[in-house]
């Protein structure tokens, strides 16, 4: 089962690390790393459509979580 905090963010099953934001039109958006000579500008902005498999980023944890696109928890038979 898939845990989301407030913000719309998705966290890691096993340690509740946040991974990555999902946005209200259901794209997934994920932002690593810290630029020192553009504070406002990070290495890594990715927005991302479709089915996502993430290793948490915690030293310690590394579990790898599944996340489907398909907008929160809808499912219909017909699709």
């Amino acid at each position: 089962m898939i845990k989301m905090d407030k913000m719309s963010f998705i966290l890691c099953e096993k340690c509740g690390k946040k991974l990555i934001e999902r946005q209200s039109n259901g794209l997934y958006h994920f932002v690593f790393g810290r630029n020192p000579s553009e504070p406002g500008n990070p290495p890594v902005d990715i927005l991302i459509h479709g089915n996502l498999k993430i290793k948490c980023l915690r030293r310690n944890c590394n579990h790898i979580n599944t996340l489907n696109f398909f907008p929160f928890d809808v499912t219909d038979a017909s699709v």
